[in-house]
């Protein structure tokens, strides 16, 4: 079963990828990883349920206006009302321009992921200039699948709120019922996204789709091998749980070890005092930034496994679809991805001349400021002609 074999490829193909390990190529993938992360949305709660009397000695709120007036009676020399309102909402708005811009970047950030795990090279800037337009129908997706799940849910919530008076065996029944809608909600949501994120993604990349149009090309594969995709979500969700446990204790291991330094040089400053503590703030706040690059790191081989994996079984089950076939070819064969083996050149993308060793003066393939393009403003993945021969159906890599 293609589910369960491609489990051990995966981890060949990341280790061929990720090996010998290359500091830029890693720091590079973790920041990448830390937009497509992910904001985790927390499921709804159940209608929470109240009587029709208040607690002793609290006031009955109906409106903007009684608000008003129970602010006024706490608040004696504090800002307006009006004020702290619009404070409020503009905060609020602000929050969520900024949730709105990281979910933007990181869905472009889903296909730099992708072209650095397809390739030799981590060419930040040129890939999100290539696929600026699919992170952008991604993105719409992403909130019109979110709008498509939250809607029903907050609508019964803010019915119950603005209508119930009392609680009741009905509301009680329509609560649960409400549960248990709720969490097939979820489940949807949770499938939909991931196999847009793994699979469809794949297909926007190889065939220049759209995200509908790249669903509409993968429903056919998915309706003929539903058994491998059901033992896929059920064999990655226990992974994704036994490896988020491990990450867990080999994070806080790594934040410790990496703390200590910091701790000390700022301890130190501390005990100095006067202009020091300046000083011991600055140590701080570099020893929480290094901390936090440090578990995004310990992120790039387990994130790229999982994706890996999902490049794998699409291809299996879709020949027409595989993403990585001179990957999957060199693994299954037994050797290595790497020069002469039909990737995009040596590591990181950089090219090796006939006597094996490196070429200074080709392109390195994975400084950010890479501006090499082929005619019709697609990426060039740096393959010799007699090596690429799946040019027509990758779309002119």
């Amino acid at each position: 079963m293609y589910a369960i074999d491609d489990l051990g490829d995966a981890i060949d193909v990341t280790r061929n990828r990720l090996t010998p390990i290359d500091a830029s190529t890693w720091l590079k993938l973790a920041l990448v990883l830390f937009f497509i992360g992910g904001a985790t949305f927390g499921g709804p709660g159940a209608p929470s349920t109240g009587t029709d009397t208040a607690p002793e000695g609290a006031t009955e709120i109906d409106s903007f206006a009684d608000l008003e007036a129970e602010y006024e009676s706490q608040v004696s020399d504090g800002p307006p009302f009006e004020t702290v309102l619009y404070a409020v909402a503009a905060l609020v708005v602000a929050l969520l321009i900024l949730w709105l811009l990281y979910v933007l970047v990181g869905s472009i950030m889903e296909f730099v992921f992708i072209e650095s795990l397809r390739t030799d090279a981590v060419q930040v800037r040129r890939y999100t200039r290539s696929h600026l337009g699919d992170g952008l129908r991604l993105f719409g997706f992403r909130l019109a699948l979110l709008l498509a799940v939250l809607v029903p849910l907050l609508v019964p919530i803010w019915f119950v709120v603005a209508s119930a008076t009392e609680f009741s065996a009905g509301l009680a029944a329509l609560g649960a019922l409400y549960v248990f809608g709720a969490i097939v909600l979820g489940l949807a949501y949770a499938l939909v996204n991931r196999f847009t994120t793994i699979f469809v993604t794949q297909i926007m990349v190889l065939e220049d789709r759209g995200v509908l149009a790249s669903w509409s090309r993968f429903l056919p594969t998915l309706r003929s091998n539903l058994a491998e995709y059901a033992v896929y979500v059920i064999l990655v969700w226990i992974l994704q749980l036994v490896v988020s446990f491990g990450y867990g204790i080999l994070a806080a291991i790594v934040a410790v070890v990496v703390a200590i330094p910091f701790v000390i040089v700022g301890a130190i400053f501390v005990v100095v005092g006067g202009p020091a503590l300046y000083l011991a703030a600055v140590v701080a706040v570099v020893g929480l930034l290094c901390i936090f690059l440090a578990t995004l790191v310990l992120r790039v081989p387990i994130d790229s496994y999982f994706r890996y994996y999902g490049f794998l079984l699409l291809g299996d089950t879709s020949p027409d679809l595989d993403l990585i076939p001179e990957r999957r070819s060199a693994v299954r064969a037994g050797g290595p991805v790497g020069p002469g083996s039909g990737s995009s050149g040596g590591p990181d993308g950089d090219d090796w001349n006939d006597s094996g060793s490196w070429d200074d003066d080709a392109d390195d393939g994975w400084r950010f400021d890479s501006e090499s393009e082929d005619d019709t403003g697609r990426l060039d993945s740096g393959r010799d002609d007699d090596e690429d021969q799946d040019q027509d159906r990758d779309r002119g890599w």
